[in-house]
């Protein structure tokens, strides 16, 4: 089966990769790192770069490819710093290069035995996330690199694994809530956007609440 979103096999570049800071200054914030290996969907790809942005990530580490092409109009595209890496070990040596404390702990996001729930925090300080391919996810050699892995805990057993973009979205603001409890990412939070109505507004039908199940639908939250 041919997927219409695989990207093609070509050498444009849509997003170029450059180094980052030139200088780096290792602190007491809780830095944040992606390394993106063997992802093929442009519209993923973009999605995990606007998550990023949003979510204070100090660098993506693309694996493998010079440069990709992918929807990144107001999605982190010049917000955060991409280099490649030839291969996941490289990938690793040059992030925990930047920490020499050893603080960086390189992260597996998958659902596997030995993976602690998201919901536990099970952070230590500086992070990378490892994120693997659509289908297969994590490959054998990502995983022989990882310090540690997390899962997203699913409530009523609707889908085996979220989206890998959506996954990355909610594992960032995790460790953005958990990090920013201590001494923070390294970044400001972004001032509040001033906004004349809700974003969005008039842009869809409201369809009503959800029906309650039959065990509080008697209950009202409002007293008598």
């Amino acid at each position: 089966m041919v997927w219409a979103e695989e990207l093609p096999e070509d050498d444009s570049v849509g997003i170029p990769l450059g180094p980052s800071a030139a200088h780096f200054e290792e602190g007491e914030a809780n830095y944040c790192y992606l390394i993106l290996f063997n992802l093929n969907k442009r519209n993923n790809l973009g999605a995990i770069l606007r998550s990023a942005a949003a979510f204070g990530v100090r660098l993506v580490v693309l694996v493998g490819r010079q440069g990709f092409k992918a929807f990144c109009k107001k999605s982190g595209q010049g917000a955060v710093p991409i280099e490649n890496a030839a291969t996941v070990q490289q990938a690793v040596e040059v992030l925990k290069a930047r920490h020499p404390s050893g603080r960086l702990r390189i992260c597996g996001v998958e659902i596997m035995p030995q993976a602690q729930s998201l919901h536990s925090s099970p952070f230590s300080g500086p992070t990378a996330f490892m994120l693997g391919n659509e289908r297969g996810g994590l490959s054998r050699e990502q995983i022989d690199h990882c310090d540690s892995f997390v899962y997203i805990p699913q409530f009523g057993a609707g889908v085996g694994s979220l989206n890998v973009a959506c996954a990355c979205s909610v594992v960032l603001y995790q460790f953005s809530a958990w990090a920013c409890a201590g001494p923070g990412l390294g970044f400001l939070e972004d001032p509040r956007p001033a906004m004349k109505a809700p974003h969005g507004a008039g842009s869809f039908a409201v369809q009503g609440p959800r029906p309650l199940p039959a065990s509080v639908a008697g209950h009202s939250l409002v007293g008598d």
